[in-house]
């Protein structure tokens, strides 16, 4: 009989040790696997019952089928979500995600599953995961998020031939659960621009904007003199970001420096992707562009917030600002020191200002609400006032299903400055006719 040898794909299946009369060990199944370099490859599947193992040889040959390759060797899911990180993820990512991702992956995803090798992962780890994250009793949205990372992270091992298929697609993701907003209705946007515009509020202007324009936080906080015109340009926003150790040998590898973080790291570096703009003011505090220019927004100034800013900046202008930003932080204070020190033009950092938020709310006595829904406010505004739909994402800056519409308002800077002309008359309507300019404290 002519010898051959097999072709890809066909099985071979044995007995260890191969002598009968010896006790067995286990049965051996092997499949020929395309060869990457000129070197022969298979993959080996064992068990002590001989229907197992022809069992699982016969899923080998569907999967190869089916995928034209099999992996060699799989690693954990912990091993995996490691190099995926440090190796792809920060390459696609800006910081700030970048960080959630390592946190979700560190506190969530690998002590529920992460010790599963990549072969190995079924659907019901990743229930798993999702149950393990809920009974910590952390929000679904949490369970939702650490879902998404898996299967980006699984999507790619697949790419790479690690996997021959992502389970988390065999698995209805985590519902994203209610969410209980607090809403400021108009009555309380008016009250809190009174509020500002009569306190001696050094940054009372700070907070018009955030009600006239929907600004995001970062937006604000970033804002630059220089880009404030008859528009602002929101298109950069202060952010606080993550340094990484320059002193690892690998990227993500052991700290050589000593140091726990990557602040302190002497060689330390933001590590970003190539297309992201980034420049650094002090500290953890970068201004950040969006890599596309479909994410930069540009809002015409109008009355009453174009008084109140022109105001303003005549004041930041007078005011040591190393940065150039409209706000700058409130004067530092020492313990146990009564009179704060100078101003010197620091960025307000993003916690400061959710503090100073709350504290504003309280002292108005309107409902506590986070920073971020006073856009949500913005939005109610504009639907009251009769603006369209298309209006309102391009002034929010929001994604929907309707920017696929044919009609879009980008560009148009009369449709914007009407709109906000719309949500100025209506939290000012009600402002009594005695009651001071809401520029006097800007």
């Amino acid at each position: 009989m002519t010898n051959r040898t097999r072709g890809k794909g066909e099985g071979a299946v044995y007995r260890v040790p191969a002598d009968s009369a010896l006790p067995l060990e286990y049965w051996t199944a092997s499949v020929e696997l395309p060869s990457r370099d000129g070197k022969r490859r298979r993959k080996v599947v064992r068990s002590k019952d001989k229907a197992t193992v022809l069992k699982k040889l016969r899923a080998l040959q569907r999967d190869l089928e089916r995928t034209g390759d099999l992996p060699t060797a799989s690693m954990t899911l912990e091993a995996w979500l490691k190099n995926w990180f440090h190796q792809i993820a920060v390459e696609r990512v800006g910081p700030k995600t970048a960080t959630t991702y390592h946190s979700l992956i560190k506190q969530h995803i690998i002590p529920a599953i992460g010790g599963v090798r990549l072969d190995k992962l079924e659907p019901a780890h990743v229930r798993r995961l999702r149950d393990a994250i809920l009974a910590k009793g952390r929000a679904p949205s949490t369970a939702l998020q650490a879902h998404r990372i898996l299967a980006t992270a699984l999507r790619d091992a697949e790419r790479e031939g690690r996997v021959t298929r992502n389970v988390t697609t065999l698995v209805d993701a985590p519902k994203r659960g209610r969410v209980s907003l607090v809403t400021l209705d108009a009555a309380a946007g008016v009250r809190i621009l009174e509020h500002a515009a009569r306190e001696d509020v050094r940054l009372g202007s700070r907070w018009a904007a955030a009600l006239l324009t929907g600004a995001r936080q970062g937006e604000a906080l970033g804002l630059e003199i220089d880009r404030v015109t008859d528009v602002l340009d929101l298109s950069w926003q202060l952010q606080r970001l993550t340094w990484s150790h320059g002193c690892a040998l690998t990227a993500g590898g052991p700290a050589r420096c000593g140091s726990v973080r990557g602040s302190d790291c002497p060689d330390r570096y933001l590590r970003t992707p190539s297309d992201r703009e980034h420049r650094h003011l002090t500290g953890g505090l970068w201004l950040s562009r969006p890599k596309s220019a479909a994410g930069w927004r540009v809002l015409p100034l109008v009355e009453p917030l174009r008084s109140i800013m022109e105001r303003r900046i005549v004041t930041a202008a007078s005011e040591p600002n190393p940065h150039g930003l409209v706000w700058t932080a409130e004067p530092k204070r020492d313990a146990n020191v009564e009179t704060p020190r100078p101003l010197d033009g620091a960025p307000i950092d993003p916690r400061a200002d959710n503090e100073a938020w709350h504290a504003l709310l309280s002292r108005v006595g309107v409902p506590d609400a986070r920073l971020h829904d006073a856009r949500h406010t913005t939005a109610d505004l504009l639907w009251e006032a009769g603006v369209s739909e298309a209006v309102i994402i391009e002034i929010l800056g929001h994604s929907s299903i309707s920017m696929s519409r044919r009609y879009r308002s980008r560009g148009n800077q009369v449709l914007l400055r009407d709109a906000l002309s719309k949500v100025s008359a209506l939290l000012t309507a009600d402002v009594p006719p005695d009651a001071p300019h809401l520029a006097a404290h800007a």
